[in-house]
């Protein structure tokens, strides 16, 4: 197709490793939503960011922070997961931290006594520091705690991104071994189906989503039809279901963006300008 057995078996192994990445990210995404992991990540990190202090309850029931709730929940376990947030504007998060400190009845010039009454040292201390560099200023204190939970909030994000990973690689392995994508014996036939002219694979574009991605599966040596049977044969199959369990780490876009790149490589040179 390509008239290189080089290029035509990478095309294919692209193909291969990016549908696996597709289908294993997209599955990750569908199990997120439904268990809800990016709201129980973010209030996580939302008490631990304030050490497990009440405020915690406080800024959930706060229409700012979770404006779907009714905002009587009496403890974190009786907080709804189906309407806590999956994101929190800094912003708003600051205000609403105002809101359940001064509840209402304190003017900001005599917050610090509040402030200074906080049972946690650790928070005590930062809310004061952020107290005093404001300046009297509650639009500054509230700066100074929304770039706080910002902060934090990057180190949570890294956090959910990594264990996102883990769970695709997870997926990745076991789409490997249900459907025998054997990265060693998916690049051996496509070389020797190249090197023979039987090999014909249709790059259109890339597959954007997961019936795409089965489609592009199907057109490859992958499946149990053919496979050897129980023992040494099946363990030497290890390694490559791991590395094309690995290959989802790079995830789907980086691998169909190669492919693009790959598709547009010209024995004869750059194509030559328009005249």
């Amino acid at each position: 197709m390509f008239g290189s057995i080089v290029l035509e078996a990478a095309i294919g192994m692209i193909v291969c490793f990016g549908s696996v990445a597709l289908i294993a990210s997209s599955l990750q995404e569908a199990m997120a939503s439904l268990l809800r992991m990016r709201a129980r990540t973010l209030l996580k990190g939302v008490d631990q960011l304030l050490n497990g202090h009440p405020l915690v309850l406080d800024i959930y029931n706060h229409a700012l922070v979770n404006p779907r709730s009714n905002g009587r929940a009496e403890s974190i376990g009786n907080l709804s997961m189906k309407l806590a947030p999956s994101y929190i504007v800094p912003i708003n998060f600051a205000r609403a931290m105002v809101d359940s400190l001064d509840r209402g009845q304190v003017t900001f010039g005599n917050l610090r006594p509040v402030l200074e009454g906080i049972s946690d040292v650790q928070i005590r201390t930062c809310l004061c520091s952020m107290y005093d560099r404001a300046a009297g200023s509650t639009a500054n204190f509230e700066a100074e705690i929304a770039q706080w939970f910002d902060s934090a909030m990057d180190r949570i994000s890294g956090a959910y991104k990594r264990h996102a990973q883990c769970w695709a690689f997870i997926l990745a392995l076991t789409v490997a071994i249900a459907f025998n994508i054997d990265a060693s014996h998916v690049l051996t036939h496509l070389w020797t189906m190249s090197a023979t002219g039987v090999l014909h694979l249709p790059v259109t574009g890339p597959a954007t989503d997961v019936a795409g991605a089965f489609s592009s599966l199907g057109k490859l040596p992958i499946g149990w039809s053919a496979a050897p049977g129980f023992g040494m044969a099946m363990i030497a199959m290890i390694p490559g279901w791991l590395i094309t369990a690995s290959s989802s780490l790079f995830g789907a876009p980086f691998w169909f963006g190669l492919l693009g790149k790959v598709t547009n490589l010209r024995g004869a040179g750059d194509k030559p300008n328009n005249a």
